[in-house]
């Protein structure tokens, strides 16, 4: 991260996520209108060169396509961030399969059940789940509980495990957050993807498999704001009292007339 103010870009997007502000610099602006059209299921139109083109041959795992993962778990930090307040608000949970479960259908029903066996036990909360599969090919889900005041204390002993009774599945863990962490959709997403055994960063991408939705959420989460400034107004956001960077990346992406551009993303905290 620099302190130096960044290049002039010619469009700023901005995802407003209450106590974060992403903020992203394009050098082109966003396109008027579709930049490719579906013509069937082997092939699309681009209208800007007149061509047609095919689908690329669909990736069987996630991993296999890093910029969709990019995206999708890009999302995901905002959904996070954006329902974040306080550490002790928010509750990490692991749910596991005891046996070899491997049908995706079957999650949906099985989460719904948790939920409201866990709303009973513990009052209202928000969430959102991520669903990762096992070396063994068993389902198994991370999920992000939001409470609306401290969360209520869940014991996490083999003798008294309320919420693995909610789960009612196999294994389960509950952990908390400390004070410290003030962005806990990047150290989540972190969490998610990296081999911590390895500490090879992104080694778990491949356990994504392509084709099911990366993550569900309840209706209730908040959703980040999405806008965009101008350049003067960009200056006076970042120098403003209680504006805080926390990361700032940039990317190569090609854009459809074929050139390389850089496209630079900040966080901000915002207090």
């Amino acid at each position: 991260m620099t302190d130096e103010p960044v290049s002039y870009a010619r469009y700023i997007a901005v995802a407003d996520c209450r106590n974060t502000v992403q903020v992203t610099h394009c050098p082109f602006m966003p396109p008027i209108s579709a930049r490719a059209v579906r013509v069937n299921e082997w092939f699309y139109y681009v209208p800007s060169t007149e061509e047609f083109r095919p689908y690329r041959e669909r990736s069987v795992f996630k991993g296999d396509n890093l910029e969709s993962v990019r995206k999708s778990f890009n999302r995901l930090k905002m959904l996070i961030n954006c329902n974040f307040d306080q550490p002790d608000q928010v509750r990490y949970v692991t749910l596991t399969y005891a046996a070899n479960m491997t049908d995706n259908a079957r999650i949906r029903e099985d989460m719904q059940k948790f939920v409201r066996n866990m709303k009973r036990r513990f009052g209202a909360f928000e969430y959102l789940y991520v669903k990762e599969r096992q070396a063994r090919g068993a389902w198994h889900m991370h999920c992000v509980l939001f409470f609306p005041g401290p969360a209520p204390f869940m014991a996490n002993t083999d003798d008294d495990h309320p919420v693995r009774d909610a789960w009612g599945h196999g294994f389960v863990n509950v952990q908390g957050f400390s004070n410290d962490i003030n962005n806990l959709g990047n150290y989540l997403c972190a969490y998610l993807t990296d081999d911590r055994a390895t500490s090879k960063k992104g080694a778990r991408l491949a356990n994504y498999e392509s084709g099911i939705r990366l993550y569900n959420c309840s209706r209730g989460v908040r959703r980040p704001v999405k806008s965009h400034m101008l350049w003067m107004d960009y200056e006076e956001f970042r120098n403003a009292e209680g504006v805080t960077p926390l990361s700032d990346t940039s990317r190569l992406i090609v854009t459809a007339d074929g050139k390389s551009r850089t496209v630079r993303r900040e966080l901000f905290a915002v207090i």
